[in-house]
């Protein structure tokens, strides 16, 4: 009831004046010079390092060999399910009451449901592993994010370069919790983005971090940058 109170009254106050517009803006303009002062901060560790490594998942680089095969295993038995459901589908006559074929159209269209099933299940699989950062490096003193993702195949990594300027996450690293800090209870993933790239690359809070609070200062971005 108080809050509710509160609230009515303000908006007795009408819309706020030039001067409070100012206030904001001027609250807002210094926000935005901190945090530049504090990514420049950063970036300056880096100067006239050619090589930092800020993150390892520290694990084999063989560690998603086993996503093709179940993803070939889940597919297959998918279209095993299609193959059997189109042949052998019967239903009920009613005016003999004798069990025949089910219509074309039917059985094409549960069929065509469990291939596609399939192929969304073991395509989405495969794009989690690809997405999956096994290490990130600062290169170039600090100009550059080099990610090392996993290849599909389950073996081996592949390596993708990105300025630093282009590399933003809406995910905050820091936590204050666990070994690192980085501890997030029900989220064991980091998500960070690259400009011009649908999908986020995904990094797991189980492995080691050089300075989480480095990454939300140079990464985390609370409003997306535009295209």
């Amino acid at each position: 009831m108080i809050f509710g109170c509160a609230g009515f009254m303000r908006s007795l106050r009408g819309p706020p004046t030039l001067k409070q517009m100012f206030q904001l803006r001027w609250r807002h303009g210094g926000s935005i010079k901190m945090d530049a002062t504090q990514k420049r901060k950063v970036l300056s560790q880096f100067q006239n390092q050619s090589d930092v490594l800020m993150y390892d998942r520290q694990a084999k680089p063989t560690l998603y060999r086993w996503g093709p095969w179940v993803a070939g295993g889940q597919m297959l038995m998918w279209l095993n399910f299609a193959d059997f459901y189109w042949r052998y589908s019967m239903d009920k006559n009613e005016e003999t009451g004798e069990l025949v074929l089910s219509p074309a159209w039917k059985r094409a269209c549960i069929s065509a449901v469990a291939i596609i099933a399939g192929v969304s299940i073991g395509g989405g699989l495969l794009h989690y592993i690809s997405r999956s950062v096994a290490s990130m490096r600062i290169l170039n003193s600090g100009s550059t994010v080099r990610l090392e993702t996993y290849r599909i195949t389950g073996r081996g990594t592949k390596v993708r370069d990105f300025p630093t300027a282009n590399m933003f996450s809406r995910d905050t690293l820091y936590t204050g919790e666990g070994l690192q800090g980085v501890t997030r209870q029900g989220s064991p993933q980091y998500s960070i983005n690259a400009s011009g790239n649908s999908y986020a690359f995904i990094m797991n809070r189980a492995g080691w971090f050089k300075s989480p609070k480095s990454f939300d200062t140079l990464f985390h971005r609370s409003v997306l940058p535009t295209k």
